[in-house]
Order: C-alpha cells, then sequence, then structure tokens
C-alpha cells in the first residue's frame, strides 16, 4: 500500500508540473499574439501618419502660404540662404533693406563613427 501511495503522488506532482508547463506555454503564446497585435496596429498608426502628412504637403501651396500670411501681416523668412554671393552675406541687407539670414552650420551627427588613431582613408 505504502508503495502504490508513493507512485500516485509521483503521478499526481508530474501531472501538476504538466498542467503547469502547458499554461506557461498558452500565456506565452498570448503575449506573443498581443505582441503582434500592436506591433501592427503601430505600423497602421505610421502610415496614416504618413498619408495625412502626404495630403497636407499635397494641400500646402507655397503661394497660397505666402498670401495667408501677407494677409496676417506676418514677415516670412527662408530658413536657409538662397544665395551663396557676397551680397548675401551675413550682416548685410537684403534687397528689401531687411538683414539677411545668417547660416548656421548643421549640427554634427552624434553616432557619426569616428576616425580610428592612426588609421588612414581608403577610397
Amino acid at each position: 500500500m505504502r508503495l502504490f501511495a508513493k507512485l500516485l503522488v509521483v503521478v499526481v506532482a508530474l501531472g501538476a508540473m504538466g498542467l503547469a508547463l502547458l499554461a506557461l506555454r498558452q500565456q506565452r503564446y498570448e503575449v506573443s499574439n498581443e505582441i503582434s497585435r500592436t506591433h501592427n496596429r503601430i505600423v497602421e498608426q505610421e502610415r496614416a501618419r504618413w498619408r495625412l502628412r502626404a495630403e497636407v504637403a499635397r494641400l500646402s501651396d507655397p503661394a497660397d502660404i505666402r498670401a495667408a500670411a501677407e494677409r496676417r501681416g506676418i514677415d516670412l523668412a527662408p530658413i536657409q540662404e538662397a544665395s551663396t554671393a557676397p551680397e548675401a552675406a551675413v550682416g548685410s541687407k537684403s534687397p528689401a533693406g531687411k538683414p539677411a539670414a545668417t547660416k548656421v552650420p548643421a549640427p554634427a551627427k552624434p553616432n557619426a563613427p569616428k576616425p580610428k588613431a592612426g588609421s588612414r582613408d581608403r577610397r
């Protein structure tokens, strides 16, 4: 009788471990499925955002923007210099009598690889 009780305890323990393993595996599948659905939702939102950006770009006519700015009395200035001629140098006046835009150098890329000491550029 003692041997039968021990065997029964071992069988019940193995059954419980098997059920726990199945529950963990099912939980892993459910989490994986949720991650996949979330990823798909993110991709769809990114696509929608790009579609909206394209729509805004399509509807944003520069002439309309200039006209709206003039109606509101806003003075638009270019982001970059239009010319590198000496008359467009920093601190000089534009043809309209306003100071010319200053050219700001682009910031260095923070993740750009740095050359190793003593290495040569082989191109």
